[in-house]
């Protein structure tokens, strides 16, 4: 059994929406999880690279692509002597900007604008607003919002979408992503470039197959135009996959695929595309822990069971 760990973004600053795991906590999840396990890359560990020693075996992985998983994350990886993947979204990387996901959560936090249409027939009556006047509202809003829009057509979502930032043009969204060049620091000191798609879009909700291969082989061939390598590895944004989405990456060249299962992977049972992984978030360190060692899922599974 394996346990693949996930991250995504580390730093100091302090997010109401989606906050970043704290770099004192995760210098203490990669503390731990280095001196308990095996840590390889998942893709040597698939390629049969890997000589198994005493310990157990872990990976640890970052999706998206944010700056601070350079600037904070990797210099913590190397005083451990780890490395890690690192999932990327191409749109992310070439244009600066983060996820669709962030976007909304910077936009419903910081705009000052009251009114919004959000009033689309293809929405069921509570996600349908003219307005939103306090930060609360808005964020409360953005809470049940986002997971809705995860698993309607991307289509739609995208709709919703423009329409949130058309009506905020107050903001300004920060430059948030790592560059090509940073890509390259990365490789060159033996972490893995992977593909988190070209615009993180919910692979499961994308019926267009032309649009589904764009995702696919697109953002592959663009990592190997700039970082040389074709990537092996297809992480799925939000975990978001089915049949087709499988059957497209092998026909895009990838020999694997990545879930978010909360689970450990077992090579003998587990589909080799939809290999699971544990997300380790801001929490407090004893939830980490039990999440790392596989006890809080476990708790999960006798509770359900009763």
């Amino acid at each position: 059994m394996i346990r693949n760990f996930l991250f995504h973004r580390v730093s100091p600053e302090r997010d109401k929406l989606w906050d970043p795991m704290d770099v004192p906590l995760f210098d203490k999840c990669i503390r731990y999880i280095s001196a308990h396990y095996q840590v390889v890359l998942l893709e040597d560990l698939i390629a049969g690279k890997v000589q198994a020693g005493k310990k157990k075996l872990a990976t640890i992985s970052f999706d998206d692509g944010y700056k601070d998983n350079i600037v904070y994350a990797a210099p913590i990886l190397e005083k451990y002597n780890c490395k890690a993947s690192f999932y990327v979204v191409i749109d992310c990387i070439e244009n600066n900007m983060p996820t669709w996901t962030h976007i909304f959560e910077y936009c419903f936090q910081f705009t000052a604008i009251k009114k919004i249409n959000i009033d689309f027939d293809f929405l069921p009556p509570e996600y349908r607003v003219t307005s939103l006047d306090t930060e609360e509202s808005r964020l409360a809003y953005e809470r049940k919002l986002v997971p809705f829009l995860k698993t309607i057509p991307n289509a739609q979502r995208v709709e919703v979408m423009q329409r949130v930032v058309d009506t905020y043009t107050d903001i300004t969204i920060p430059p948030l992503m790592m560059n090509w060049e940073d890509l390259k620091v990365l490789k060159n000191k033996g972490h893995y470039i992977g593909s988190h798609t070209t615009t993180h879009c919910m692979l499961a909700t994308v019926t267009d197959e032309a649009e589904l291969q764009n995702e696919l082989l697109h953002s592959a061939k663009v990592i190997e135009q700039k970082l040389g390598h074709f990537p092996v590895t297809i992480s799925y944004p939000g975990g978001s996959y089915n049949a087709t989405t499988i059957k497209m990456s092998k026909a895009a060249g990838y020999t694997m695929g990545l879930a978010v299962k909360q689970d450990m992977y077992d090579p003998a049972k587990d589909d080799i595309f939809e290999i699971p992984r544990i997300s380790l978030n801001n929490e407090p360190w004893w939830k980490n822990v039990l999440r790392i060692t596989h006890i809080l899922e476990n708790i999960k599974k006798i509770i359900r069971y009763r």
